[in-house]
C-alpha cells in the first residue's frame, strides 16, 4: 500500500469486534468510510466463522514478526 494513499482510522476496539449472540462468529465493523460522490458514509459489517479467525490470528503473528522494531519485553 501507497502511504500517501492509507486513512488512519481511530476507532475503539470494543465497538469494531463484537461476538455474535450465538458465539459462532465475530463482526468487524469500521467506522463510517467517505466515498467520493456518495452523500452518506459507506457502512462495512464484516462477520468472520471461528476458521477464518484462526487463519486470521496465524497471518497476524507472521507479518508482526516481520514488523520492526519488535515488541518490547515487559517484565
Amino acid at each position: 500500500m501507497k502511504p500517501h494513499v492509507m486513512m488512519p482510522m481511530e476507532h475503539d476496539q470494543a465497538q469494531m469486534w463484537q461476538l455474535s449472540a450465538d458465539r459462532r462468529s465475530l463482526r468487524m465493523e469500521l467506522p463510517g468510510l467517505p466515498v467520493a460522490g456518495v452523500a452518506e458514509p459507506l457502512l462495512v459489517k464484516i462477520d468472520f466463522d471461528t476458521s477464518v479467525v484462526d487463519r486470521m490470528i496465524e497471518r497476524l503473528l507472521v507479518l508482526r514478526a516481520q514488523m520492526l522494531p519488535a515488541p518490547a519485553k515487559r517484565h
